[in-house]
């Protein structure tokens, strides 16, 4: 042990260290600041930023040691009282805070930079923030909050001016600040690996060391008998069921007799600490016999392959048909077609996943964790500690970004068997290589296309094989493939079209649900062919599209009529609006030795689960004895920002100030289920339940105020008497009567996907529902290529969106800047690469996450075409706006050089083998 004297926030400390400790361990462990964040260990995010003796340092690659007499300043030493620091005021002004794992850091990068920098250039931003990663708000926010900073620090009044009216009265339609922000500006202990209890001590896994073997045995008496161990688990140990899944019980929370790829956890070691619990893993033996593996879906289809399922290799399979495909090409007069591959994508949240469980004294347990459904969790929970579900709490804790990866339990099944077997507080938490290891991914796709259409531009036929690497287990899969098929076709009205698309096991890490749920992959496709179909009819692409669009009264590919709220073209007519803009700073762009290219892309993506499947929600909303409203919910707010949403709405039906309303979720024990925060569905699916919970709220204060009553801001308004919410409740309480309005929305009926999409007269249109709204979206994309290294810079990206109405049009901002962010990635830099089922590119760093020195200009387009039955008109919107980036990308590289990239990512290695490939055969346009 080493002791030190420093100073931290203003204060002298003097503390004692293991030799080697981090200064991010010194700040969290032994002086409880969780303001710094561990994401990585590695310095690669930058979550862990503190200011060290003036300097932003990185804290998990500082050794404490180093810090003998430094000045450490934390997020927590920023705040004066209840005021904030002019860079945390920016942050949450400027809308630059998502999930907010990330904020922390990010804004004590900015402090350093506007302390030696009053007035950077935006070169300058992006250089001082080059180690902080974002995979939420896309940088575009944060850019903008660090110029609010810098002008706020320099007494400039109209960003004063700016604090005063950003917000409003907080109801619908406003850009109302986060709810949170503000605890995630000053580093408040809210993400799960922030919590504490006394007695708590620590989990780790231990993963297999091959892709495909038999456990022939495990001995685990070496590690048993290490210092500081206090249990070894393994599945002889799950006294309930030993499988889990969200929608196949499939996946084994621990191995017992079979491994299926190097992600599998086969033992659980709980130790004092999580050092002794990484150290007594290694004691483990396990005797294996390696089994021949499959690593791609043509080797787990081909004759003798071995069978990883009772079912065989193949997980799902669905065909899409509409009219007569063969028939359509054969009338076709031009027709395109393509080979196209899509890789495996690491979510890359901030946050690792991370768990603290602790018996509740009366026999069930307490679970601590962030995820996308409590209620869920919970059921996965119970089977696995055999213990009735109301035995089992699931308190949600602020989600450092999930985009589908948190679906689906990790550490949460063994960190509570734990906690019941040992009777202590139990907490685990992955490293970020061990969450690239175990964690779901987005399914490598490989997708052929073939569109055909008449001279003047008519789409007449379409076909699509899409094969998916679903990996080692279903996970999500089945309805991955099923949407890859659905829309395969784009947001096109084509009269035949047939789809068919297989997911393949294989013993690759387990694909599951991502951002787009399988629509990402085959919207690259589809919009690359369109543009390649444009270029052979001599059409504008946007004009193609035009003339292909799916309009109200048009029929999607599984058949369904689309209804009122149907404005794809809105979406296209505010591009075109915008290309002669865009063309014009493109070609300001222009430098020697670099080409200009533009392209535009398209996308569609489906609301709600729909398929016929149950889809609902429920919400209470009420007043407390504080004067306060509480809106309980289920949905889970991972950065998207649905916490605000609902205050807003509750605001806006209840006329109560968005400042006076609290929002609890997805908490068991407190909260109604709001079911899985998944396929864009909370706006419209628990927002309906918030408004009719806030409606029935106000016949409850009618029913006790009085008639006449109205609700004001902060007082109910009877007659002539203003009465405070805190009295209304007082006398509410005296009076044994409970404020509080409750209800449960169910989304409109949808029905399963039909053989044939081909209606027949007298037929009930309506059963060809599948899902009950759409959300439409187009971009155009502006880059330069260097013609000598291949490099790919974007340069602008304009997205307009249909969203059917902003409920808080800042935060749906920011889902587009961080979806187009998302989507550059998937088009530039990012795959997930694996040698024989290992995982090659196992940190952040390797995974090529964009970082804010390749932020584009955005020009986000909001478009407001009320959705029939959502709440004020909305529909969800937080996946689509990754879907038509890369494919705009990959357009405009072909404008470019003169040719598409057709295997995301479009590196520059293989941006450059084009350009030589086309060098003197014709000359590329610009």
């Amino acid at each position: 042990m080493v002791r030190l004297q420093l100073t931290v926030n203003r204060r002298p400390i003097s503390v004692e260290i293991e030799e080697g400790a981090t200064l991010l361990d010194l700040l969290r462990d032994k002086l409880g600041l969780m303001g710094a964040k561990n994401g990585c260990g590695k310095g690669h995010c930058g979550a862990c930023t503190v200011i060290v003796d003036g300097e932003a340092r990185r804290s998990c690659i500082v050794k404490a040691e180093r810090c003998r007499g430094a000045d450490v300043l934390t997020v927590e030493g920023l705040a004066e009282g209840d005021r904030l620091h002019p860079v945390q005021e920016a942050f949450i002004r400027a809308g630059a805070i998502q999930c907010g794992f990330c904020t922390p850091g990010m804004i004590m990068s900015t402090v350093a930079l506007l302390r030696r920098n009053p007035d950077p250039s935006e070169a300058e931003v992006k250089d001082g923030l080059r180690h902080n990663l974002c995979r939420c708000t896309g940088y575009a926010s944060i850019l903008r909050a660090v110029r609010l900073a810098a002008a706020l620090l320099r007494g400039d009044q109209a960003a004063v001016a700016i604090l005063a009216t950003v917000g409003g009265r907080g109801g619908v339609g406003s850009s109302a600040p986060r709810v949170g922000a503000v605890d995630r500006v000053t580093g408040r202990p809210m993400f799960a690996d922030d919590l504490t209890r006394p007695g708590m001590v620590h989990g780790k896994l231990l993963f297999s060391t091959h892709p495909h073997a038999e456990i022939r045995s495990i001995d685990t008496a070496g590690a048993k008998a290490a210092p500081g161990v206090l249990a070894v688990m393994t599945a002889e140990d799950i006294p309930g069921r030993k499988i889990f899944g969200l929608l196949f019980k499939q996946q084994p929370v621990l191995c017992s007799d079979r491994v299926l790829h190097l992600g599998d956890p086969i033992a659980v070691v709980i130790a004092e600490t999580e050092a002794q619990a990484s150290s007594a893993l290694g004691l483990i033996e396990v005797g294996y016999r390696p089994l021949p593996a499959v690593f791609s879906p043509e080797e787990a289809l081909a004759e003798g392959a071995p069978v990883l399922h009772e079912e065989g290799n193949v997980m799902h399979r669905v065909e899409v048909r509409r009219g007569d495909v063969e028939a359509g090409f054969a009338r076709a007069e031009v027709i395109v077609e393509g080979d196209y591959t899509s890789p495996m994508i690491e979510h890359a949240y901030l946050e690792p996943e991370s768990a603290l469980a602790e018996p509740d004294g009366d026999g069930g347990v307490v679970i601590w964790t962030a995820s996308q459904g409590s209620w869920s969790f919970r059921e996965m929970l119970a089977a696995s500690l055999a213990l009735p579900e109301e035995k089992v709490r699931v308190v949600y804790t602020p989600c450092g970004g999930g985009f589908g990866g948190k679906e689906e339990p990790t550490v949460q099944i063994h960190c509570a068997l734990a906690a019941m077997r040992l009777g202590r507080p139990v907490k685990m938490t992955l490293t970020r290589e061990e969450s690239i290891l175990m964690s779901t991914k987005r399914h490598p796709e490989k997708i052929h296309m073939r569109h055909g259409a008449t001279r003047d531009g008519r789409l007449v036929t379409m076909e699509a094989r899409i094969v998916c690497d679903t990996g080692a287990y279903a996970s999500l899969g089945k309805p991955v493939v099923f949407r890859s098929a659905v829309v395969s076709s784009g947001p096109y009205d084509i009269p035949n079209v047939h789809s068919t698309a297989v997911g393949v096991y294989t013993n690759n890490p387990v694909g599951g649900a991502f951002r787009g749920f399988g629509s990402t992959q085959v919207s690259f496709a589809s919009e690359v062919q369109m543009d390649k179909l444009a270029r052979a009819l001599g059409l504008d692409p946007l004009e193609l599209r035009r003339r292909n669009a799916l309009r109200q009264g048009g029929q999607t590919a599984t058949g369904q009529v689309l209804g009122p709220g149907t404005n794809y073209l809105g979406t296209l007519e505010a591009v075109a609006g915008r290309l002669a803009g865009l063309k014009a700073r493109a070609a300001a762009a222009a430098a020697p030795g670099r080409r200009i290219g533009l392209g535009v892309a398209s996308a569609y993506k489906n609301v709600g689960i729909g398929t016929g499947k149950h889809d609902g929600a429920g919400a209470v909303v009420g007043l407390t004895e504080a004067g306060r409203l509480q809106v309980r919910i289920g949905a889970t707010d991972m950065g998207q920002g649905s916490d605000t949403v609902m205050a807003q709405l509750a605001a806006e039906v209840t006329g109560i100030h968005f400042g006076l309303v609290d929002v609890l979720s997805s908490d068991t024990a407190l909260c109604p289920d709001g079911e899985e925060t998944t396929a864009s569905r909370q706006t419209y699916i628990t927002g309906n339940a918030v408004v009719q919970a806030a409606e029935a709220f106000l016949g409850r204060v009618a029913e006790f105020a009085g008639p006449g009553s109205k609700v004001d801001g902060d007082a109910v308004v009877v007659g002539s008497r203003r009465e405070g919410l805190a009295e209304l409740a007082g006398r509410a309480k005296a009076a044994g009567r409970r404020l509080e309005g409750e209800s449960f929305y169910l989304a409109p009926t949808t029905y399963p996907l039909r053989e044939t999409a081909d209606q027949q007269p007298g037929d009930d249109p309506r059963l060809w529902d599948v899902h009950f709204a759409y959300c439409y979206g187009a971009q155009a994309a502006v880059v330069s290529v260097d013609v000598a290294t291949g490099e790919v810079e974007v340069i602008e990206v304009v997205a307009a969106h249909d969203v059917g109405r902003a409920i808080n049009p800042e935060g749906v901002r920011g889902q587009m800047e961080g979806g187009i962010m998302m989507g550059l990635g998937y088009a530039l830099s990012e795959q997930v690469e694996l040698d024989h089922g290992r995982i090659v590119s196992d940190n952040l760093q390797k995974l090529r996450v964009p970082r804010i020195g390749v932020t584009p200009a955005m020009d986000v387009v909001i478009i407001e075409t009320p959705e029939p039955g959502g709440p004020f008109g909305a529909k969800g919107m937080g996946e689509l706006a990754t879907n038509p980036t890369a494919p705009a990308i990959i357009n405009a590289i072909r404008d470019a050089v003169g040719s598409h990239i057709d295997d995301l990512p479009a590196t520059r290695e293989k941006v450059l083998a084009e350009i030589k490939g086309k060098e003197g055969k014709r000359p590329c346009s610009s």
